[in-house]
């Protein structure tokens, strides 16, 4: 892993000593742009560790990627690019492939792409691993969850998009996509599917086969200039497979690893939309997102049958006072499930629990426990400032005050014992605070 790592920063200072500019002729073939980025932060909780061990203070906090690109054609344009993050127990400097696609241009209204292409999913799913483009460190967690960012990012398929002059009410873009992608079954979203499970139990989902995703959207550039709105929708298909070891079998039976259970099948189907604005007056940007999830978990073998809808929403204000500085700051909000937004119906499910024999066994199908029922809940007040030290290198310095455990992975060593079960264990209130340094070509 260390040396895919070295072979990429590599790869950066060979084209980084070779010129700073962004174009290369390769022979006869024509202009290959070449552009990459890299980054370090730092990001240390007060309280919680956030995909990582951030109580004590994380440098696993990077980013690189390099990309190429050329116009093999007046109509086909094609492109490339590797990426590797390190964000506490996800990434792990992995090289991948982030995006790889043949782009045709028919008409301004009618394109064409295949590949491994960027998911539509609100205004900044596709640019978000370029740190340039914004002034935050995070996107808002309540429309971008860093725990999902993996499977949302993109999708091995096709797309058909366009662009439509409207006259005197603007234009719109429009985007329709079809594909399937790899989920890792040790990454976070599936350890949050398992977070999900009855606490009686020690699940470990894998095996995951994702069947299809489909995604769309609009969006409308309005003939108020600066004003933008639109929305996206996105529906993901997989199963997997469920081993499980029994962990307690009554109150009285202390914590062990018993008998296995019969592997089973569970099916998941997720459907998300978003609807986005965006409002760009001079150097001052306004931006505002919500978005919806539903969940439909299926395991007949385990009598699992859950469908609910997570519910989130942000509001974001920027504003550029200089070259070199601009400051940022929004609001965040995220319901585990929109219909239980207090936790009261998670600690209902907790206290109600029962162990195998059918004797009273707090937390054994999951739920919060005792003063956890801000599991069900995350909002965020986020303070952002970024310096730009020249044309490629920025600086910025963020704070985040924290309410709520939402999103968050038990597996993080957020967890304690209570009664002979295993549950998640979060302080309430917290605070978040990361720098980040970041280097463009």
């Amino acid at each position: 892993m260390m040396k895919r790592m070295a072979i990429l920063l590599a790869g950066f200072l060979i084209f980084l000593s070779a010129q700073a500019a962004g174009a290369y002729e390769l022979g006869s073939t024509g202009n290959v742009d070449i552009h990459g980025f890299i980054s370090q932060g730092y990001i240390k909780t007060t309280d919680n560790n956030f995909f990582g061990p951030t109580e004590d203070g994380s440098f696993q906090f990077n980013e690189a990627g390099i990309n190429f690109s050329s116009d093999v054609s007046d109509r086909l344009r094609v492109g490339l690019q590797f990426f590797a993050r390190d964000f506490g127990s996800l990434g792990n400097n992995e090289v991948t492939i982030d995006w790889a696609f043949a782009d045709y241009t028919f008409t301004e209204w009618a394109n064409f792409r295949a590949g491994k292409i960027k998911m539509i999913h609100g205004l900044y799913n596709t640019s978000r691993d370029v740190d340039m483009l914004r002034t935050s460190v995070f996107l808002p967690q309540s429309v971008y969850n860093e725990g999902w960012r993996d499977s949302i990012n993109a999708m091995n398929g096709f797309e058909y998009y366009g662009y439509a002059p409207a006259g005197a009410v603007g234009s719109f873009e429009y985007h329709a996509q079809v594909g399937t992608f790899n989920l890792d079954d040790d990454g976070a979203e599936i350890r949050l599917l398992e977070d999900q499970l009855p606490a009686l139990m020690q699940f470990d989902v894998h095996g995951i086969e994702v069947e299809s995703i489909y995604a769309g959207g609009f969006l409308w550039e309005s003939p108020l200039e600066g004003l933008r709105m639109g929305a996206s929708g996105w529906q993901l298909t997989f199963d997997g497979t469920i081993s499980s070891e029994l962990l307690a079998a009554s109150p009285t039976n202390p914590p062990y690893v018993g008998p296995v259970v019969p592997d089973s099948i569970i099916d998941v189907v997720q459907t998300g939309w978003t609807t986005s604005i965006e409002y760009a007056i001079g150097d001052l940007v306004f931006s505002t997102e919500y978005n919806r999830i539903n969940y439909d978990l299926d395991d007949a073998d385990l009598g699992i049958d859950k469908d609910f809808d997570s519910e989130g929403y942000y509001g974001m204000l920027t504003y550029r006072f200089c070259d070199w500085f601009e400051l940022g700051t929004y609001y965040s909000e995220y319901y585990a499930n929109r219909d239980d937004k207090d936790g009261d119906k998670g600690r209902a499910t907790w206290d109600n629990g029962l162990a195998l024999d059918g004797s009273s066994l707090p937390g054994a199908q999951g739920g919060y426990p005792p003063g956890q029922d801000y599991r069900a809940y995350l909002k965020d007040l986020a303070l952002s400032l970024r310096f730009d030290i020249t044309e490629n290198w920025i600086l910025k310095v963020e704070g985040h005050k924290m309410q709520g455990s939402a999103i968050m992975l038990n597996s993080d060593d957020n967890t304690a014992l209570y009664s002979g079960v295993m549950g998640p264990s979060y302080e309430e209130d917290w605070y978040l605070y990361t720098a980040k340094v970041s280097y463009s070509f």
